[in-house]
């Protein structure tokens, strides 16, 4: 197993704009790098024995990092990252990419998979924050799955003991603890070439729509309820739209700019997604989470922040 004493978020980091900052600060006391499930387990109980604070992190792609996050012991899974078919089940360690997983089950025909193909993250993440994209989930896929508790023991679970809502599950919100061992996948049997055609449509989708993975970590906020405000600013933003016959995405940043707003508009690539392209944008990030809090009444982080 590898590892390595006080280095900083920098080296686990899915955003690299925050370089120097991260790496001023060495909050990682030990960082390790399990390569096996067995290895993860051993580690796991000798810090549970010993009373020792832990995080886990996967590929990150979807956690905020700030210079002063700390922790005494740091987890990373993605070399946990084994996988085998059974007759009706795919078991995969926590550790296993979604994107290549996927693309390998819409390979053998297997549905449910055609949407996640360039979801970043572990199967393990998925699990935990409810990920899905283009009407595909993870969570829809799981047979089961097994947790290491806070004592040690490991314990079976479905998908309805998350109790999942729209991308939270009770491991989300902290209801329920531990570290995700493996999950049971569903093996449902499909068309493999109408499972590929959907696939490469849902790809272009995304290259035509959505920005490549660098220096952003997906959507990031979540909000269904317009206060007032929010309520005049997107009814200017549908109206600049239709008016100027441009995308609600350059109505947006028009509509930023007259009310303002105009140093957020080099980090959005729409109001939910925040484009972390540079240290300066890191130092707007909690200045624009208070502009929507402004907007919306029940705004959440999509995101993880540790700090």
């Amino acid at each position: 197993m590898k590892g390595y004493s006080n280095v900083s978020a920098q080296m686990v980091s899915w955003v690299k704009t925050d370089k120097s900052r991260l790496e001023s600060v060495r909050g990682i006391e030990k960082l390790f790098y399990p390569s096996s499930m067995n290895e993860l387990k051993m580690l796991l109980l000798d810090l549970i024995k010993r009373h020792e604070r832990y995080d886990t992190i996967g590929y990150a792609s979807n956690t905020l990092f700030r210079p002063s996050y700390h922790v005494r012991n740091l987890i990373c899974t993605k070399y946990v990252n084994e996988w085998y078919e059974t007759d009706n089940a795919i078991v995969c360690d926590c550790g296993v990419p979604i994107g290549p997983l996927s693309r390998e089950m819409v390979k053998k025909g297997y549905a449910g998979f055609e949407g996640l193909c360039d979801l970043p993250g572990t199967v393990a993440a998925g699990v935990y924050g409810n990920a899905g994209c283009r009407g595909c989930s993870v969570l829809s896929l799981v047979q089961s799955f097994s947790i290491m508790d806070e004592a040690g023991s490991i314990l079976e679970f479905s998908p309805e003991d998350l109790k999942p809502d729209y991308r939270t599950t009770n491991l989300k919100r902290g209801l329920l603890k531990g570290v995700i061992l493996q999950i049971v996948l569903n093996k449902i049997p499909g068309n493999a070439v109408e499972l590929a055609d959907k696939a490469e449509c849902h790809h272009q989708y995304r290259m035509k729509r959505q920005p490549d993975g660098a220096n952003n970590l997906g959507t990031t906020f979540l909000g269904a309820q317009l206060t007032t405000k929010g309520k005049r600013v997107f009814w200017l933003q549908k109206r600049i739209s239709k008016t100027f016959h441009c995308s609600q995405r350059k109505a947006y940043k028009i509509v930023l700019k007259l009310i303002g707003k105009k140093q957020f508009v080099p980090y959005l690539w729409s109001w939910d997604r925040y484009m972390f392209l540079s240290p300066e944008a890191h130092d707007l990030f909690d200045v624009y989470h208070q502009f929507l809090n402004t907007l919306y009444s029940d705004l959440q982080l999509e995101i993880e922040v540790r700090q």
